[in-house]
């Protein structure tokens, strides 16, 4: 089994409970294997909470190809939520790690 780290660092001022999405792709490297996000919020000031989730992550093909001609293109989709109530901090930034996993 192999794993591959990527990290992404990621500038969205997303207030508490409001959402973005995200799309990685077309690129063969969603093609296959089993994929993992997770976010980590940068912390602006002390004292304030700050939460992150990702929602809805799916892999999407595409067949862009002519005729009897395939051509499929692999995409990687989410969505990031602030996760946080009313008061909390609002994320201006974040680090998001995706894994992949392939046999």
């Amino acid at each position: 089994m192999a794993t591959q780290t990527f990290s992404y660092y990621l500038v969205q001022n997303l207030p508490p409970g409001y959402r973005r999405e995200l799309t990685w792709g077309p690129d063969p490297f969603f093609s296959q294997g089993t994929f993992t996000l997770s976010a980590h919020p940068v912390t602006d000031f002390r004292q304030t909470l700050y939460w992150l989730t990702f929602d809805d992550v799916s892999v999407g093909k595409k067949d862009i190809g002519s005729g009897d001609i395939s051509n499929v293109q692999s995409y990687l989709w989410a969505k990031v939520r602030n996760s946080g109530l009313s008061g909390q901090g609002t994320v201006k930034s974040y680090t998001a790690y995706l894994t992949r996993t392939t046999a």
